[in-house]
């Protein structure tokens, strides 16, 4: 009798070995299959570095952040992207964490979390923006979802913000550009929250965004030394916490330069 059950354990425990390791096996092939996809889309990008000075201090009028200067230039060939994907809405860069992406805006929030930007299926996923955002980034908080790739690809260098904050504080900005702008924003706010917080909450008035405003400065675990207003515009990167984890890990940057490309 025991030894019948040590020898169904054992079959057991064998089978789940094995559907582990394939397991394993699908999800790195999946994730170098993402790898190779968007080393692939490198080639419609060219980083230019400007010696241009950045702007240091936030304007507060849409008028005086037009004539910002912009440090970083990249040259993008949106042509050629829109013919790989039409949902392309811009490209997201931040040196220090090797984030150079395009992001994609679909008709929902969950097609992307399964296909890449090449609209191969892939647990990877791609770099999107919330559907319910205008795609020209002129929201008040505009969204940008990504996974937390184990290999630290994607968004999977977020939580370094967390745990290292020299990385802001040497590195502050980070960089959207679409096909007519360049987007500069400094980053305002950095903390692990709940997928069903406040902060994927839609804002659609003055008293929303203060409150909102408010929110964001009260959970950071980054410290801010200048004013965050309704006027000004927000881009969250966002992505889970970790496996199978309501938590998230949540970046918010504050405009404070754009210009016409």
């Amino acid at each position: 009798m025991h030894r019948n059950i040590y020898k169904i354990i054992l079959a057991v425990s064998l089978v789940l070995i094995i559907v582990s390791t394939v397991n394993i096996i699908i999800l790195s092939r999946e994730y170098q299959a993402g790898i190779n996809e968007y080393k692939a889309l490198e080639k419609y990008v060219e980083i230019v570095d400007d010696s241009k000075p950045a702007q240091e201090d936030r304007e507060e009028t849409q008028e005086e952040i037009k004539e910002s200067v912009i440090p970083v230039s990249l040259e993008i060939n949106f042509t050629q992207l829109k013919t790989i994907n039409e949902d392309i809405v811009g490209w997201l860069y931040y040196e220090p964490l090797d984030l150079s992406y395009p992001i994609v805006r679909g008709n929902d929030n969950e097609y992307y979390t399964l296909y890449t930007f090449e609209k191969e299926k892939n647990s990877s996923g791609a770099i999107f923006m919330d559907f319910l955002n205008r795609p020209n980034f002129q929201d008040f908080n505009t969204i940008i979802y990504g996974h937390n790739m184990r290999n630290g690809t994607m968004f999977g260098s977020l939580k370094k913000l967390l745990n290292d904050s020299s990385i802001i504080e040497k590195s502050p900005y980070f960089y959207i550009f679409t096909e007519t702008n360049a987007f500069m924003y400094e980053i305002a706010s950095v903390y692990i929250t709940n997928s069903e917080s406040a902060t994927y909450d839609l804002i659609e008035t003055e008293e929303d965004q203060s409150n909102y405003i408010d929110y964001v400065k009260g959970v950071s675990t980054w410290s801010w030394d200048k004013e965050i207003v309704p006027q000004d515009k927000i881009v969250t990167l966002s992505t889970c916490h970790g496996l199978h984890s309501t938590n998230r890990t949540v970046v918010h940057g504050v405009l404070i330069a754009a210009e016409d490309r």
